[in-house]
């Protein structure tokens, strides 16, 4: 007999920066800007963050081909970005994040809770990333340290791509035994976090508040007055639902009760 019931939620695959670890995605932004500046190129963090959520060899390709970046990269080498640019970046890029990304490793407030409440009620627990195995090592074993376990973590080097692939997702229902697909919930905070669970038939949610299209610290935002607070809010969420999430929340933190409501949908033989 299946163990895997379609009447309810079976599984929930998160994102890693700035949906359970890391407040405002903070680390790969630094990293990104830091990789650039070393080749005399000066570039925004709002820049860096908008291929967000991307396996990080795309991020930098995505980056390349930006208009403006690229117009900067030719006045400073006086030649187009080519391939081998790409390639040649994101190799000095994978041991840079490998030392940023520890400073930002911090588990989000609320997730533990959120995961063990998950747990109770049977599910599953996965991560997808647009992080490479190798530079995972070190942030498994501090999100451990600070009570955040998952069932299983999933890079885009172990199936082959990254989002808005869907195999990242495949691969972590079919370690997981679950299926199908609209029995699984994917929550972040990207544009790409949502692209990945339309692409694999999953439900999305997209957290605003501590994520990539906020893109603050947690003391940054609480220092903010709180006008601006709404103002970044508001296009962080208007920028979000331009993909169509299923659902927007504040924080992951406030995620058990759209899980409910996703399951009675789901009861209800309803699909993403």
């Amino acid at each position: 007999m299946s163990t895997n019931p379609s009447g309810v939620v079976r599984a929930v695959l998160f994102d890693v920066s700035g949906t359970t670890l890391d407040f405002g995605s903070r680390g790969p932004v630094v990293a990104f800007v830091e990789l650039f500046a070393r080749h005399g190129i000066s570039v925004s963090e709002e820049e860096a963050r908008r291929p967000m959520g991307t396996h990080k060899k795309d991020h930098i390709r995505a980056m390349l081909s930006d208009p403006a970046i690229r117009r900067r990269w030719t006045e400073t080498h006086g030649a187009t970005p080519a391939p081998e640019d790409v390639d040649r970046l994101y190799a000095e890029f994978t041991p840079l994040l490998i030392e940023v990304l520890p400073r930002h490793a911090d588990v989000i407030p609320g997730v533990p809770m959120v995961v063990a409440d998950l747990r109770e009620c049977g599910m599953r627990i996965a991560n997808t990333t647009g992080f490479e195995s190798g530079m995972m090592t070190d942030l498994i074993r501090l999100a451990g340290d600070q009570g955040y376990v998952p069932d299983l973590w999933v890079c885009p080097d172990m199936v082959g791509g990254g989002r808005p692939a869907p195999w990242m997702a495949f691969h972590a229902a079919r370690t997981l035994d679950v299926y199908p697909m609209s029995t699984i919930v994917k929550v972040g905070d990207t544009l790409a976090d949502i692209d990945e669970a339309h692409s694999a038939g999953m439900w999305s949610v997209a957290v605003v508040r501590h994520g990539n299209e906020v893109g603050l610290s947690q003391e940054a935002l609480e220092q903010m007055p709180p006008e601006e607070v709404r103002e970044r809010l508001s296009t962080a969420r208007i920028r979000l639902s331009s993909r169509g999430p299923h659902y927007l929340i504040d924080s992951t933190a406030d995620l058990i009760p759209v899980i409910e409501e996703i399951s009675e949908r789901v009861a209800d033989g309803e699909k993403p």
